[in-house]
Protein backbone atom coordinates (compact mmCIF):
# COMPACT_ATOMS: atom_id res chain seq x y z
CA UNK A 1 0.00 0.00 0.00
CA UNK A 2 1.30 3.59 -0.97
CA UNK A 3 1.03 6.60 1.30
CA UNK A 4 0.88 9.91 -0.19
CA UNK A 5 3.59 11.61 2.51
CA UNK A 6 2.90 14.94 0.68
CA UNK A 7 -0.73 14.85 1.45
CA UNK A 8 -0.11 13.09 5.05
CA UNK A 9 2.00 15.70 5.87
CA UNK A 10 -0.07 18.49 4.80
CA UNK A 11 -2.95 16.91 6.70
CA UNK A 12 -1.14 16.75 10.15
CA UNK A 13 0.50 20.09 9.53
CA UNK A 14 -3.29 21.82 9.32
CA UNK A 15 -4.40 19.16 12.65
CA UNK A 16 -1.37 21.13 14.30
CA UNK A 17 -2.29 24.44 13.63
CA UNK A 18 -6.39 23.48 14.08
CA UNK A 19 -5.05 22.04 17.87
CA UNK A 20 -2.67 25.68 18.42
CA UNK A 21 -5.67 27.76 17.06
CA UNK A 22 -7.33 25.85 19.59
CA UNK A 23 -5.07 26.21 22.80
CA UNK A 24 -4.59 29.71 21.92
CA UNK A 25 -8.78 30.27 21.77
CA UNK A 26 -9.18 28.16 25.06
CA UNK A 27 -6.17 30.19 26.90
CA UNK A 28 -7.20 33.72 25.55
CA UNK A 29 -10.98 32.90 26.78
CA UNK A 30 -9.64 31.84 30.15
CA UNK A 31 -8.02 35.24 30.46
CA UNK A 32 -10.93 37.00 29.55
CA UNK A 33 -13.02 35.04 31.97
CA UNK A 34 -10.54 36.14 34.68
CA UNK A 35 -10.31 39.91 33.28
CA UNK A 36 -14.55 40.08 33.78
CA UNK A 37 -14.61 38.17 37.21
CA UNK A 38 -12.09 40.88 38.47
CA UNK A 39 -14.70 43.41 37.24
CA UNK A 40 -18.00 41.93 38.51
CA UNK A 41 -15.94 41.77 41.90
CA UNK A 42 -15.50 45.52 41.43
CA UNK A 43 -19.20 46.19 40.17
CA UNK A 44 -20.43 44.04 43.47
CA UNK A 45 -18.00 44.97 45.94
CA UNK A 46 -20.46 47.23 48.22
CA UNK A 47 -23.13 43.99 48.48
CA UNK A 48 -19.89 41.41 49.31
CA UNK A 49 -20.03 41.87 52.59
CA UNK A 50 -23.92 41.37 53.17
CA UNK A 51 -24.18 38.56 55.41
CA UNK A 52 -27.83 39.05 56.78
CA UNK A 53 -31.00 40.55 55.15
CA UNK A 54 -34.78 40.83 54.69
CA UNK A 55 -36.84 40.45 51.50
CA UNK A 56 -40.10 41.20 50.84
CA UNK A 57 -41.50 40.56 47.21
CA UNK A 58 -44.92 39.59 45.75
CA UNK A 59 -45.52 37.33 42.75
CA UNK A 60 -47.69 36.10 40.20
CA UNK A 61 -47.71 32.45 40.59
CA UNK A 62 -48.47 30.13 37.81
CA UNK A 63 -46.23 27.29 38.81
CA UNK A 64 -47.81 24.55 40.68
CA UNK A 65 -51.22 26.47 40.22
CA UNK A 66 -51.91 24.92 36.56
CA UNK A 67 -54.05 22.92 36.98
CA UNK A 68 -55.60 24.63 39.86
CA UNK A 69 -57.60 26.97 37.51
CA UNK A 70 -61.34 27.75 38.35
CA UNK A 71 -61.70 27.55 34.96
CA UNK A 72 -59.17 25.33 32.81
CA UNK A 73 -60.22 27.11 29.79
CA UNK A 74 -59.59 30.57 31.37
CA UNK A 75 -56.25 30.03 32.93
CA UNK A 76 -54.74 32.58 35.52
CA UNK A 77 -52.51 33.28 38.03
CA UNK A 78 -52.23 33.88 41.39
CA UNK A 79 -51.18 36.30 43.75
CA UNK A 80 -48.86 35.78 46.57
CA UNK A 81 -46.20 37.50 48.79
CA UNK A 82 -43.04 36.56 50.34
CA UNK A 83 -41.33 38.00 53.63
CA UNK A 84 -37.87 36.80 54.26
CA UNK A 85 -35.05 36.72 56.94
CA UNK A 86 -31.65 35.00 56.49
CA UNK A 87 -28.38 35.06 58.12
CA UNK A 88 -26.25 33.57 55.59
CA UNK A 89 -23.17 33.15 58.29
CA UNK A 90 -25.94 31.87 61.42
CA UNK A 91 -27.71 29.66 58.87
CA UNK A 92 -30.85 31.11 60.45
CA UNK A 93 -33.97 32.01 58.54
CA UNK A 94 -37.52 33.07 58.77
CA UNK A 95 -39.86 32.52 55.00
CA UNK A 96 -43.74 33.80 55.32
CA UNK A 97 -45.65 33.61 52.25
CA UNK A 98 -48.98 33.85 51.54
CA UNK A 99 -51.40 31.94 48.47
CA UNK A 100 -54.05 34.21 47.84
CA UNK A 101 -56.33 31.54 45.44
CA UNK A 102 -59.68 32.35 44.26
CA UNK A 103 -62.82 31.80 45.82
CA UNK A 104 -61.06 33.70 49.01
CA UNK A 105 -58.62 30.82 49.99
CA UNK A 106 -55.78 32.33 52.32
CA UNK A 107 -52.52 29.30 52.26
CA UNK A 108 -49.93 31.18 54.63
CA UNK A 109 -47.19 29.38 55.67
CA UNK A 110 -43.91 30.29 57.71
CA UNK A 111 -41.13 28.06 58.27
CA UNK A 112 -37.87 28.86 60.17
CA UNK A 113 -34.43 27.52 61.17
CA UNK A 114 -32.36 28.66 64.41
CA UNK A 115 -29.89 26.76 65.70
CA UNK A 116 -31.48 23.63 67.05
CA UNK A 117 -34.92 23.57 65.39
CA UNK A 118 -36.45 24.06 61.92
CA UNK A 119 -40.31 23.98 61.75
CA UNK A 120 -42.87 24.74 59.44
CA UNK A 121 -46.39 26.24 60.65
CA UNK A 122 -49.58 28.03 59.56
CA UNK A 123 -50.94 31.43 61.00
CA UNK A 124 -54.27 30.94 58.99
CA UNK A 125 -54.69 27.18 60.07
CA UNK A 126 -56.87 26.37 57.11
CA UNK A 127 -54.93 22.85 56.51
CA UNK A 128 -52.22 22.20 59.47
CA UNK A 129 -54.58 24.04 61.96
CA UNK A 130 -52.40 24.29 65.23
CA UNK A 131 -49.93 21.80 64.20
CA UNK A 132 -46.44 21.95 62.67
CA UNK A 133 -43.95 20.06 60.96
CA UNK A 134 -40.29 19.36 61.77
CA UNK A 135 -38.13 20.05 59.07
CA UNK A 136 -34.82 19.27 59.66
CA UNK A 137 -31.68 20.92 60.03
CA UNK A 138 -30.69 20.27 56.11
CA UNK A 139 -33.97 22.78 55.08
CA UNK A 140 -31.49 25.91 55.36
CA UNK A 141 -29.58 24.29 52.32
CA UNK A 142 -32.59 22.66 50.57
CA UNK A 143 -35.01 26.42 50.56
CA UNK A 144 -32.24 29.20 50.90
CA UNK A 145 -30.27 28.81 47.54
CA UNK A 146 -33.52 29.68 45.75
CA UNK A 147 -34.12 32.55 47.65
CA UNK A 148 -30.85 34.04 46.93
CA UNK A 149 -31.89 33.54 42.82
CA UNK A 150 -34.16 36.19 43.45
CA UNK A 151 -31.45 38.98 43.71
CA UNK A 152 -28.95 39.68 40.94
CA UNK A 153 -25.69 40.58 43.26
CA UNK A 154 -26.55 36.97 45.56
CA UNK A 155 -27.43 34.65 42.85
CA UNK A 156 -23.93 35.47 41.09
CA UNK A 157 -22.27 34.84 44.44
CA UNK A 158 -20.97 31.55 43.06
CA UNK A 159 -19.11 32.73 40.45
CA UNK A 160 -17.39 35.17 42.02
CA UNK A 161 -16.43 32.80 44.87
CA UNK A 162 -14.90 30.71 42.23
CA UNK A 163 -11.39 29.78 43.18
CA UNK A 164 -10.40 27.75 39.51
CA UNK A 165 -11.85 30.12 37.23
CA UNK A 166 -9.34 29.07 34.28
CA UNK A 167 -10.85 25.63 35.07
CA UNK A 168 -14.58 26.08 35.42
CA UNK A 169 -15.62 29.34 33.92
CA UNK A 170 -15.46 29.98 30.29
CA UNK A 171 -16.45 33.38 28.83
CA UNK A 172 -18.43 34.13 25.09
CA UNK A 173 -18.81 37.74 23.64
CA UNK A 174 -22.15 38.10 21.86
CA UNK A 175 -21.02 40.28 18.48
CA UNK A 176 -24.32 41.45 17.87
CA UNK A 177 -25.68 41.70 21.23
CA UNK A 178 -22.64 43.11 23.19
CA UNK A 179 -23.39 40.92 25.73
CA UNK A 180 -21.37 38.51 27.17
CA UNK A 181 -21.88 35.15 28.84
CA UNK A 182 -19.94 33.64 31.53
CA UNK A 183 -20.43 29.48 31.84
CA UNK A 184 -19.72 28.71 34.90
CA UNK A 185 -19.33 23.85 35.78
CA UNK A 186 -20.18 24.14 39.37
CA UNK A 187 -18.50 21.60 41.06
CA UNK A 188 -18.68 23.10 44.58
CA UNK A 189 -22.27 22.05 44.92
CA UNK A 190 -23.56 18.10 45.09
CA UNK A 191 -24.17 17.35 41.83
CA UNK A 192 -22.21 19.17 39.40
CA UNK A 193 -23.98 21.82 37.19
CA UNK A 194 -23.41 24.00 34.07
CA UNK A 195 -25.06 27.67 34.73
CA UNK A 196 -24.64 30.35 32.55
CA UNK A 197 -24.85 33.98 33.30
CA UNK A 198 -25.30 36.54 30.97
CA UNK A 199 -24.33 39.98 31.33
CA UNK A 200 -24.72 43.43 29.53
CA UNK A 201 -21.73 45.18 29.64
CA UNK A 202 -22.98 48.99 29.82
CA UNK A 203 -23.89 49.21 32.17
CA UNK A 204 -22.82 45.96 33.91
CA UNK A 205 -26.22 44.09 34.48
CA UNK A 206 -26.65 40.34 35.08
CA UNK A 207 -29.73 40.41 32.56
CA UNK A 208 -30.48 36.14 33.08
CA UNK A 209 -29.26 32.86 34.59
CA UNK A 210 -29.68 29.34 32.50
CA UNK A 211 -28.96 26.27 34.44
CA UNK A 212 -28.49 24.05 31.78
CA UNK A 213 -28.50 20.76 34.48
CA UNK A 214 -32.24 21.40 35.59
CA UNK A 215 -33.23 23.72 33.14
CA UNK A 216 -34.23 26.47 35.06
CA UNK A 217 -33.48 30.09 34.27
CA UNK A 218 -34.32 33.45 35.73
CA UNK A 219 -34.12 37.05 34.08
CA UNK A 220 -33.40 40.03 35.62
CA UNK A 221 -34.91 43.44 34.98
CA UNK A 222 -35.81 47.03 36.29
CA UNK A 223 -32.50 47.95 37.91
CA UNK A 224 -33.34 50.66 41.02
CA UNK A 225 -30.89 51.58 43.40
CA UNK A 226 -32.24 52.18 47.03
CA UNK A 227 -29.92 53.11 50.02
CA UNK A 228 -26.97 52.69 47.68
CA UNK A 229 -27.55 49.40 46.73
CA UNK A 230 -28.27 48.44 42.49
CA UNK A 231 -30.54 45.15 42.20
CA UNK A 232 -33.13 43.91 39.48
CA UNK A 233 -36.53 44.58 41.02
CA UNK A 234 -38.28 42.05 38.31
CA UNK A 235 -37.18 38.41 37.88
CA UNK A 236 -39.23 35.99 36.08
CA UNK A 237 -38.31 32.58 36.60
CA UNK A 238 -39.02 29.16 35.63
CA UNK A 239 -37.30 25.88 37.26
CA UNK A 240 -38.62 24.11 34.10
CA UNK A 241 -37.38 26.10 31.19
CA UNK A 242 -40.70 27.00 29.68
CA UNK A 243 -41.13 29.46 27.85
CA UNK A 244 -43.80 31.37 29.53
CA UNK A 245 -42.63 32.13 33.69
CA UNK A 246 -43.97 30.15 36.16
CA UNK A 247 -43.23 33.33 38.48
CA UNK A 248 -43.32 37.02 37.64
CA UNK A 249 -41.82 38.31 41.32
CA UNK A 250 -41.47 41.97 42.56
CA UNK A 251 -39.06 42.83 44.80
CA UNK A 252 -40.49 45.40 47.09
CA UNK A 253 -37.54 45.85 50.24
CA UNK A 254 -34.07 44.53 50.67
CA UNK A 255 -32.85 45.33 53.85
CA UNK A 256 -29.30 44.86 55.41
CA UNK A 257 -29.91 43.62 58.76
CA UNK A 258 -27.79 42.40 61.90
CA UNK A 259 -30.09 39.18 62.17
CA UNK A 260 -32.85 37.41 61.73
CA UNK A 261 -35.67 38.76 64.33
CA UNK A 262 -35.30 36.08 67.51
CA UNK A 263 -38.97 36.21 67.68
CA UNK A 264 -39.41 34.57 64.21
CA UNK A 265 -37.30 32.12 65.36
CA UNK A 266 -39.75 30.22 67.43
CA UNK A 267 -43.23 28.71 67.41
CA UNK A 268 -45.97 30.93 68.24
CA UNK A 269 -47.45 30.06 71.43
CA UNK A 270 -50.00 27.37 71.55
CA UNK A 271 -48.86 25.29 68.84
CA UNK A 272 -48.38 22.11 68.43
CA UNK A 273 -48.39 18.63 68.65
CA UNK A 274 -45.67 18.13 66.17
CA UNK A 275 -47.41 16.24 63.12
CA UNK A 276 -45.88 12.45 63.18
CA UNK A 277 -44.52 11.04 59.57
CA UNK A 278 -46.93 9.20 57.72
CA UNK A 279 -46.00 5.11 57.77
CA UNK A 280 -48.11 5.21 54.26
CA UNK A 281 -49.93 2.14 55.33
CA UNK A 282 -53.78 2.10 53.82
CA UNK A 283 -55.96 1.14 56.42
CA UNK A 284 -60.21 0.52 55.71
CA UNK A 285 -62.85 0.90 58.53
CA UNK A 286 -66.60 0.68 57.91
CA UNK A 287 -68.36 3.67 59.06
CA UNK A 288 -71.52 2.64 58.03
CA UNK A 289 -73.31 0.24 56.37
CA UNK A 290 -71.53 -0.89 53.28
CA UNK A 291 -69.72 1.98 53.76
CA UNK A 292 -65.91 1.94 54.20
CA UNK A 293 -63.16 5.08 55.03
CA UNK A 294 -59.98 4.34 53.69
CA UNK A 295 -56.94 6.63 55.34
CA UNK A 296 -53.40 6.41 56.77
CA UNK A 297 -52.01 7.05 60.09
CA UNK A 298 -51.83 11.20 58.82
CA UNK A 299 -55.07 11.14 57.31
CA UNK A 300 -53.67 13.61 54.60
CA UNK A 301 -55.63 11.67 52.23
CA UNK A 302 -59.17 10.04 52.62
CA UNK A 303 -61.52 8.36 50.51
CA UNK A 304 -64.64 5.85 50.54
CA UNK A 305 -65.84 3.11 48.93
CA UNK A 306 -69.39 1.90 48.80
CA UNK A 307 -70.14 -1.84 48.38
CA UNK A 308 -73.04 -2.31 46.57
CA UNK A 309 -73.62 -6.27 45.92
CA UNK A 310 -70.63 -7.35 43.96
CA UNK A 311 -69.75 -4.08 42.65
CA UNK A 312 -67.95 -0.95 44.13
CA UNK A 313 -68.19 2.77 44.19
CA UNK A 314 -64.97 4.30 44.82
CA UNK A 315 -65.22 8.01 45.92
CA UNK A 316 -61.39 9.99 45.73
CA UNK A 317 -58.37 7.79 45.86
CA UNK A 318 -57.18 9.09 42.46
CA UNK A 319 -55.02 11.82 43.37
CA UNK A 320 -51.92 10.39 42.24
CA UNK A 321 -50.92 7.11 40.84
CA UNK A 322 -49.10 5.60 43.73
CA UNK A 323 -52.28 6.30 46.09
CA UNK A 324 -54.35 4.75 43.22
CA UNK A 325 -52.65 1.54 43.14
CA UNK A 326 -52.32 1.38 46.63
CA UNK A 327 -56.03 2.00 47.21
CA UNK A 328 -57.11 -0.51 44.51
CA UNK A 329 -54.79 -3.04 46.16
CA UNK A 330 -56.44 -2.54 49.25
CA UNK A 331 -59.75 -3.14 48.21
CA UNK A 332 -59.25 -5.94 45.90
CA UNK A 333 -57.62 -7.75 49.43
CA UNK A 334 -60.39 -7.07 51.26
CA UNK A 335 -63.33 -7.81 48.88
CA UNK A 336 -61.47 -10.34 46.30
CA UNK A 337 -64.61 -11.71 44.57
CA UNK A 338 -65.79 -7.82 44.38
CA UNK A 339 -64.70 -5.50 41.38
CA UNK A 340 -64.42 -1.35 41.82
CA UNK A 341 -66.88 -0.24 38.82
CA UNK A 342 -66.45 3.50 39.25
CA UNK A 343 -64.32 6.29 40.66
CA UNK A 344 -65.39 9.25 41.78
CA UNK A 345 -63.82 12.58 40.69
CA UNK A 346 -65.45 15.95 43.16
CA UNK A 347 -63.92 18.65 40.48
CA UNK A 348 -60.75 18.39 38.22
CA UNK A 349 -57.61 20.06 40.01
CA UNK A 350 -54.52 18.15 39.42
CA UNK A 351 -54.11 17.11 42.69
CA UNK A 352 -57.47 15.06 42.63
CA UNK A 353 -57.46 13.20 39.06
CA UNK A 354 -53.41 12.40 38.61
CA UNK A 355 -54.27 8.93 39.59
CA UNK A 356 -57.12 8.47 37.18
CA UNK A 357 -54.90 6.50 34.26
CA UNK A 358 -54.61 3.76 36.89
CA UNK A 359 -58.33 3.55 36.90
CA UNK A 360 -58.49 3.51 33.13
CA UNK A 361 -56.26 1.04 32.77
CA UNK A 362 -58.09 -1.35 34.06
CA UNK A 363 -61.68 -0.28 32.67
CA UNK A 364 -63.10 1.15 35.44
CA UNK A 365 -65.78 4.41 34.90
CA UNK A 366 -65.00 7.62 35.87
CA UNK A 367 -67.67 9.67 37.53
CA UNK A 368 -67.78 13.27 37.36
CA UNK A 369 -69.95 16.35 36.09
CA UNK A 370 -69.69 17.36 32.68
CA UNK A 371 -67.42 20.16 33.09
CA UNK A 372 -65.30 17.76 35.28
CA UNK A 373 -64.93 15.44 32.06
CA UNK A 374 -63.82 17.93 29.81
CA UNK A 375 -61.01 19.45 32.09
CA UNK A 376 -60.10 16.16 32.27
CA UNK A 377 -59.91 15.29 28.90
CA UNK A 378 -58.09 18.05 28.24
CA UNK A 379 -55.74 17.26 30.86
CA UNK A 380 -52.19 17.14 29.40
CA UNK A 381 -50.81 14.27 31.36
CA UNK A 382 -53.58 12.36 30.18
CA UNK A 383 -53.18 13.35 26.09
CA UNK A 384 -51.58 9.91 24.91
CA UNK A 385 -54.07 7.71 26.85
CA UNK A 386 -57.34 9.39 26.89
CA UNK A 387 -58.87 7.05 24.39
CA UNK A 388 -58.89 4.45 27.43
CA UNK A 389 -60.68 6.86 29.52
CA UNK A 390 -64.83 5.79 30.09
CA UNK A 391 -66.71 8.60 31.84
CA UNK A 392 -70.31 8.42 32.95
CA UNK A 393 -71.98 11.97 33.47
CA UNK A 394 -73.19 12.71 36.63
CA UNK A 395 -76.07 15.70 36.50
CA UNK A 396 -76.86 17.79 39.49
CA UNK A 397 -79.14 16.04 42.16
CA UNK A 398 -78.85 12.41 40.84
CA UNK A 399 -79.03 9.54 42.39
CA UNK A 400 -77.05 6.31 41.77
CA UNK A 401 -77.15 3.25 43.96
CA UNK A 402 -77.80 5.46 46.76
CA UNK A 403 -75.61 8.08 46.12
CA UNK A 404 -77.28 11.62 45.93
CA UNK A 405 -74.68 13.76 43.88
CA UNK A 406 -74.94 17.89 43.88
CA UNK A 407 -73.31 19.97 41.75
CA UNK A 408 -72.64 23.47 42.70
CA UNK A 409 -71.25 26.23 41.22
CA UNK A 410 -68.55 28.19 42.85
CA UNK A 411 -65.29 30.07 43.32
CA UNK A 412 -62.82 27.17 43.84
CA UNK A 413 -63.66 25.79 40.55
CA UNK A 414 -65.96 26.28 38.04
CA UNK A 415 -68.00 23.10 38.66
CA UNK A 416 -66.98 20.82 42.02
CA UNK A 417 -69.03 18.45 43.10
CA UNK A 418 -70.14 16.31 46.44
CA UNK A 419 -72.03 13.64 47.31
CA UNK A 420 -74.63 13.07 49.79
CA UNK A 421 -75.23 9.30 51.36
CA UNK A 422 -78.65 9.59 52.47
CA UNK A 423 -78.94 6.35 54.47
CA UNK A 424 -75.83 6.81 56.40
CA UNK A 425 -76.02 10.30 57.06
CA UNK A 426 -72.94 11.09 55.59
CA UNK A 427 -71.21 13.62 52.96
CA UNK A 428 -68.06 13.05 51.28
CA UNK A 429 -66.77 16.34 50.10
CA UNK A 430 -63.08 18.09 48.94
CA UNK A 431 -62.19 21.54 49.24
CA UNK A 432 -65.60 22.94 50.06
CA UNK A 433 -64.66 22.96 53.64
CA UNK A 434 -60.83 23.35 54.49
CA UNK A 435 -60.80 22.01 58.17
CA UNK A 436 -57.53 20.92 59.84
CA UNK A 437 -57.16 17.61 61.36
CA UNK A 438 -57.40 19.07 65.28
CA UNK A 439 -60.58 20.80 64.07
CA UNK A 440 -59.20 24.65 63.87
CA UNK A 441 -61.15 27.16 62.80
CA UNK A 442 -59.37 29.30 60.18
CA UNK A 443 -59.28 32.68 60.39
CA UNK A 444 -60.35 33.58 56.95
CA UNK A 445 -62.53 31.51 55.48
CA UNK A 446 -63.15 31.13 51.71
CA UNK A 447 -66.61 31.96 50.27
CA UNK A 448 -67.20 28.76 48.53
CA UNK A 449 -67.30 27.49 52.57
CA UNK A 450 -70.10 29.37 52.50
CA UNK A 451 -71.85 28.61 49.13
CA UNK A 452 -71.40 24.78 50.40
CA UNK A 453 -72.96 25.35 54.08
CA UNK A 454 -75.92 27.56 52.52
CA UNK A 455 -76.40 24.65 49.87
CA UNK A 456 -76.36 21.72 52.78
CA UNK A 457 -78.72 23.75 55.23
CA UNK A 458 -81.28 24.70 52.00
CA UNK A 459 -81.70 21.45 51.26
CA UNK A 460 -81.73 19.97 54.77
CA UNK A 461 -79.35 17.33 54.20
CA UNK A 462 -79.02 15.53 57.05
CA UNK A 463 -75.43 14.30 58.37
CA UNK A 464 -73.42 13.33 61.66
CA UNK A 465 -70.52 13.48 59.49
CA UNK A 466 -68.22 15.03 56.79
CA UNK A 467 -65.47 13.02 55.15
CA UNK A 468 -62.71 15.24 53.92
CA UNK A 469 -61.12 14.30 50.98
CA UNK A 470 -58.02 16.08 53.01
CA UNK A 471 -57.15 15.90 56.01
CA UNK A 472 -60.41 15.39 58.43
CA UNK A 473 -62.59 12.87 57.49
CA UNK A 474 -64.90 13.47 60.53
CA UNK A 475 -66.25 17.21 60.45
CA UNK A 476 -69.10 17.52 62.89
CA UNK A 477 -71.68 19.37 62.46
CA UNK A 478 -70.77 21.25 65.41
CA UNK A 479 -67.22 22.21 63.58
CA UNK A 480 -69.14 23.24 60.44
CA UNK A 481 -71.37 25.66 62.23
CA UNK A 482 -68.49 26.94 63.71
CA UNK A 483 -67.19 27.73 60.28
CA UNK A 484 -70.26 29.34 59.40
CA UNK A 485 -70.17 31.65 62.42
CA UNK A 486 -66.60 32.39 61.53
CA UNK A 487 -67.31 33.68 57.91
CA UNK A 488 -69.87 36.57 59.57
Amino acid sequence: MKINLTRYSRTFAIACMTLLTITLSTTSAAGEAEKFIAKLKTHYQNTLPIKAFSLNYHFLNKQYREVEYWDYQTPNRVMSQRMIEIDLVKKHFSDSDILYSPGGLVNDRTQFQNDTQSHYYETNGSFLGKRYFNRGMGNFDRIIPYILMNVDFLAVRPLLEESNIEGNISLHQDKESGNTTLTHNDSGSDDVSVIEYEFRNNPLQLLSINNKSTSANYVYDDYQTTRGITFARSVHSNPEGALEPGYIKFIDQFEVIEQVDPAKLQLPQGYGPEIPKSDGILVSKEIAADLYLVTASSAWRNSLFKVNGDKIMLFGGSGYPALAKKTIKLISEQFPKKKITSVYVTHPHGYAIDGLKVYAEQGIEILADEYSIAAIKAYAGFADDIDKFKFQTIAHEQVIDGAHFYVLENLHSKRQSFVHFKDSEIIFQADFLHIAFDNTIAKVIPNYTRTFIDFVRSKQLKFKRIVGNYQNNNISVEVMNKTYDALM
